[in-house]
């Protein structure tokens, strides 16, 4: 079964006004899938995961480029980065749009080729895991949809799993499409396939071993300030190590750093990031959390349930092409906000809590009155069911109108 993406709209409409396409995303997301239904029968699929295609190109780019002729889909870029050059003469050559559509993973030696390779001839799209809008066949709006929209997705909420089911299931398709997959299943192959291939082979990581070890522990210091002394001190590895495994976990879409907000009042204002999990499925998995019994109890649920919020606003924005200002706010004081969105140079601020006890919770928007810019609505994204209008134009918005 096929579950429209959000991102085919930005894919046709990129077609249209650039030679280049590219969707970058982590493995299994749906980048190939997606691109392939759009293709049909139009255009040529080939996949450098073929060791002998994947050979052609990284030798022989111009005979692979005459063989394999655009319109046509590239699946795999990032291992034969030497198309790249021979690429940008194709279409300098034959200046027409939508010649070549490429995935790939966001690795540095990738990236740094389309940039300089590709510079205004391609455009770039980031696809991730399934969306709860994807799921329930919603329209896509970004974070934060307006209230007449969030009372819209109220009326017509079609019944859904619990939220730590949703939480435990990830955003994968193919785990979300096919019963007879089972988590534990999917997961161990996922990790050993992300290993083996974009880890070691592309990256050049080592000691997978090690490695994994620090993917665990990221995991399970998700939704926390990035704390580079604790993981070099907790692993026995140097920073140098662990600034390069957290730019692969980045560059890969298995995390995110959400920054922290800064202005002048900025010396008061913490400047790590916080580090993020994509896939909470994923994070479930490796923090050994097995079903809803176990996430229910588990110390780190609150920390999940943050970044599978911050998740599903990051999608809401990638789904439309976009680049998110997404930040969070902590000060000297300890004065915190989990999510703070500028769009059109306001600030919508906002908590993410799994329970709300008090409405106190919004006390700490009062350090946004001293900033140049201004406060539009914000609140509170919580596990009940009831879209609540509050004082001050604050709102409870349930998780599952995300």
């Amino acid at each position: 079964m096929y579950i429209q993406r959000h991102l085919e709209q930005e894919v046709i409409k990129a077609s249209q006004g650039y030679p280049v396409v590219m969707v970058t995303g982590p493995r299994q997301v749906g980048k190939t899938t997606m691109l392939k239904k759009l293709a049909g029968e139009s255009r040529q699929v080939v996949s450098l995961d073929n060791p002998a295609v994947r050979l052609m190109a990284q030798n022989q780019p111009s005979l692979f480029l005459e063989q394999y002729k655009p319109p046509i889909l590239i699946d795999e870029i990032q291992y034969a980065p030497e198309l790249l050059s021979y690429i940008k003469v194709a279409v300098d050559n034959s200046n027409l749009n939508g010649q070549f559509w490429l995935t790939g993973s966001q690795v540095f030696p990738l990236m740094k080729g389309v940039q300089e390779s590709l510079a205004g001839r391609v455009r770039l799209l980031q696809l991730s895991g399934l969306s709860q809008s994807e799921l329930a066949g919603r329209e896509n709006e970004t974070f934060p949809p307006s209230i007449e929209s969030l009372l819209k997705r109220k009326d017509s909420l079609p019944a859904s799993k619990s939220l730590f089911t949703t939480m435990l299931m990830g955003g994968f398709p193919r785990l979300l499409t096919q019963s007879s997959i089972t988590l534990d299943g999917f997961y161990s192959s996922y990790l050993q396939t992300y290993l083996a291939r974009d880890v070691k082979e592309i990256t050049n990581v080592l000691d997978t071993g090690k490695f994994l070890q620090f993917v665990n522990l990221v995991a399970a210091r998700t939704a926390q300030e990035l704390n580079l002394s604790g993981y070099s001190r907790d692993l026995g590895i140097d920073g140098t190590t662990v600034r390069r495994w957290l730019n692969v976990l980045e560059t890969s879409g298995i995390v995110v750093n959400l920054p922290a907000y800064s202005t002048n009042l900025g010396k008061r204002v913490v400047r790590r990031p916080k580090l993020h999990f994509l896939d909470i499925g994923l994070a479930c998995f490796l923090c050994g959390i097995e079903d809803e019994d176990a996430l229910s109890k588990s110390p780190i649920r609150g920390a999940l349930f943050e970044s599978w919020v911050v998740s599903e606003v990051y999608k809401s924005w990638w789904n439309q092409g976009k680049h998110p200002r997404l930040f969070y706010y902590r000060d000297a004081a300890q004065k915190e906000i989990d999510l703070l969105v500028d769009r059109n140079s306001k600030l919508f601020p906002f908590e993410i809590k799994l329970n709300i006890n008090s409405t106190h919770i919004f006390k700490n928007f009062e350090v946004l009155e001293d900033l140049p810019i201004p406060t539009e609505f914000g609140g509170a994204v919580y596990s009940g069911v009831e879209l609540v209008a509050l004082k001050d134009n604050h709102w409870l918005i349930p998780a599952n109108l995300l």
